[in-house]
């Protein structure tokens, strides 16, 4: 196939001056005055791209993977147009790339193109034959230069265009045209595959099917014969058909090729984008439509790419503080729809108490009343229907709490180290929601019936705290304050001691599931002298009897003889009568007495472990029964082993060891604790 009217080596690009030895007088003007900026290259805010060698400016084009760029480059000056497309010099630049552009190489072109030429043939977009709408398609029928949009309305219409003269010639059609006319079937209708020569139907363009019917006629007329213009011409386009005809049939293919990869390559990049907003808790909508990505990704469909991880990291920051954006501006959005539908409830609950007779202000000074500024400020939470909103009315209160929730998150936030705190994941919790967001209140010290055992509030436990006022006679609360709350430390750095030891972040949604699933494995290494294990609602209480409270995790199946039970405390100090009657049994003993390296043999009961005092009590019973029965009655008593009843070991605990709450972790029931009669 030729290749137009370029005959150098494409190996071998010879080296000539970046401009066109002949240029006109207008052109060498416009030149000179371009070389005129050039020469100030050190005038601040100077493009110097355009005054680079011609063989510089080849080594960086070379490296695209599309004439499309090259074609984009020269359309941006004067000067990097008159050197790629008017100079014969760099016709090796648009061969390079052609022959390694994807999908595969094109096609050469036929002689009466020019490398740029052939570049914006294949590539520029231009209007829809049928809707006249501009698009970038390329042409439907590379041979009649048809062109269609992506409208499926315009692909059925595109008939109407066309002209079938199978039938005119009487099967002799495909030897006596010597106009391109539509290459494929294809290129209409994807069910047919046939191409020239082999396709059946023959189709021409109506307005070209006129203007070679006269030119037919007249050139096969005998008399009067043809002019030698006509003649000439006739004979030219006879001459080149095949060749046209051969490159619009490749060109297609090469084409269909680009589609199939571009949808490839498209549906990769959606599937990796979608995985990628999944592992990062984004939006998938909202990570198409980011400015960053959503270039990146456009991109690289454009260039037939797959978009990498590389490709994204370096703009990762960038793209979450644009999701952020977005995020707060689809919550302003709605926000203000609220606001909107509130201020029109409002009017509708003026105009009903208008309407029964009620005596109002005008509407403007209604809205100013302190209940309907509350209303209608209260832009957040879902709209309350009419019957709702009157009640709202009754009860102002529960619309000033929404103000105030508000305000405590944000000032309770900022205890914990994390004001105004925003992230566009949605896999991360926020502060509050953690579990090492632990609080105490400085005011009374007090927690509910439901934080007894972790001696700490969350945050909907603080949320629900109330102070009891000190004035006996006045039984009312003392009014919440966010101030009244100060962050627990103790609590909290050792849940994030745990967490570390468990290989998570606090940020994770399953942290809570994942350490409760520990059970009573958790050891507190503070303990030294005694081997104490807890499950993780324990830890938390207990970590306020230390500083800084040391823990480790247990592997499965090691541990104490005696298992941890979680609630046997709760139950022992319960007010009902199994509960006095289990209390009364001489069936506890205390953890912290059994050693830590013979904590495998606590299972011994008191007596056997101090096995010299009962030797000597034995062989002193059969001497002196009654003397060696006081000894040993006193012996136990004083033996810090020995199984107790539980209110000798609170008393215990709090004497000896200073514990005044005893907790599930402090003792072990010698015989199982049977709730059931």
């Amino acid at each position: 196939m030729p290749s137009g009217s370029i005959g150098t080596d494409h190996n071998s690009p010879p080296k000539v001056p970046t401009l066109p030895l002949a240029l006109t007088k207008k052109r060498r003007t416009s030149v000179r005055e371009l070389q005129g900026l050039a020469e100030s290259e050190s005038a601040p805010g100077q493009c110097l791209f355009p005054t680079l060698p011609l063989e510089l400016l080849a080594e960086i084009l070379i490296h695209t993977n599309s004439p499309r760029d090259v074609l984009s480059v020269a359309r941006t000056s004067k000067l990097l147009c008159s050197t790629l497309v008017c100079n014969p010099a760099a016709d090796f630049i648009w061969r390079t790339i052609r022959n390694k552009c994807l999908p595969h190489a094109l096609p050469d072109p036929t002689p009466n193109f020019s490398e740029a030429a052939y570049a914006a043939f294949v590539y520029d977009g231009g209007s829809c034959d049928v809707c006249k709408n501009d698009t970038k398609e390329f042409y439907a029928s590379f041979a009649t230069r048809i062109r269609l949009c992506r409208d499926s309305r315009c692909k059925k219409n595109i008939r109407k265009y066309l002209m079938d003269v199978t039938t005119i010639f009487k099967g002799h059609a495909r030897d006596e045209i010597w106009i391109p006319y539509v290459e494929s079937a294809h290129c209409f209708d994807p069910n047919l595959s046939n191409a020239w020569p082999d396709n059946p139907t023959i189709l021409m363009k109506k307005s070209e099917w006129e203007r070679f019917r006269v030119d037919y006629a007249a050139f096969s007329a005998l008399s009067p014969p043809p002019s030698e213009g006509l003649r000439k011409a006739c004979t030219d386009q006879i001459v080149r058909f095949p060749k046209v005809m051969e490159l619009a049939v490749a060109l297609h293919k090469w084409k269909c090729t680009y589609v199939t990869m571009h949808r490839t390559v498209k549906t990769k990049n959606e599937t990796w984008a979608k995985a990628l907003a999944t592992r990062e808790g984004w939006n998938e909508h909202d990570l198409f439509n980011s400015q960053s990505y959503g270039s990146l990704h456009r991109h690289k469909n454009y260039v037939l790419e797959e978009v990498t991880l590389r490709d994204f990291l370096p703009i990762k920051p960038l793209v979450e503080a644009q999701l952020l954006k977005m995020q707060i501006h689809r919550q302003n959005k709605e926000n203000e729809a609220s606001y909107r539908q509130r201020r029109d409830d409002v009017e509708q609950y003026y105009n009903r108490l208008r309407s029964a007779g009620t005596v109002l202000p005008s509407l403007y000074e209604f809205r100013k009343l302190s209940v309907m500024t509350t209303m209608q400020g209260s832009v957040t939470g879902s709209r309350p229907n009419s019957s709702g909103l009157a009640k709202d009315m009754k009860n102002s209160a529960l619309v000033a709490e929404l103000t105030w929730m508000a305000s405590a998150r944000e000032k309770l936030s900022e205890l914990l180290g994390f004001p105004k705190w925003r992230s566009a994941s949605k896999m991360k919790l926020h502060p509050l929601d953690r579990i090492t967001a632990r609080f105490r209140c400085q005011g009374c010290g007090k927690v509910a019936k439901r934080y007894e055992k972790e001696l700490c509030l969350d945050f909907a436990g603080v949320c629900a705290h109330e102070c009891p006022s000190d004035d006996k006679k006045n039984k009312k609360p003392v009014d919440w304050s966010v101030d009244r709350f100060i962050k627990d430390e103790n609590a909290s750095n050792a849940v994030a001691r745990l967490l570390t030891l468990v290989g998570i972040t606090e940020e994770d949604a399953n942290a809570c599931n994942t350490v409760k699933m520990l059970g009573a494995r958790i050891r507190c290494l503070s303990c030294e002298h005694a081997f104490i294990i807890m499950d993780f609602p324990t830890l938390i209480g207990h970590s306020h009897r230390h500083d800084n409270m040391q823990v480790a995790i247990l592997p499965k199946g090691e541990g104490p003889e005696r298992a941890f039970e979680a609630g046997l405390s709760a139950k022992l100090m319960d007010m009902g009568f199994k509960s006095r009657k289990l209390r009364s049994e001489a069936n506890y003993r205390c953890r912290h007495c059994v050693p830590a390296d013979e904590s495998a043999d606590a299972d011994m009961n008191g007596e056997e472990r101090v096995s010299t005092g009962e030797s000597i009590v034995k062989e002193s019973h059969m001497e002196d029964s009654q003397t060696g029965n006081q000894e040993r009655r006193q012996r136990n008593k004083k033996s810090k082993l020995r199984s107790m009843d539980f209110n000798a070991l609170r008393s215990h605990l709090k004497g000896l060891h200073g514990i005044e709450m005893v907790s599930d972790e402090d003792f072990f029931a010698q015989t199982p604790v049977k709730w059931q009669s």
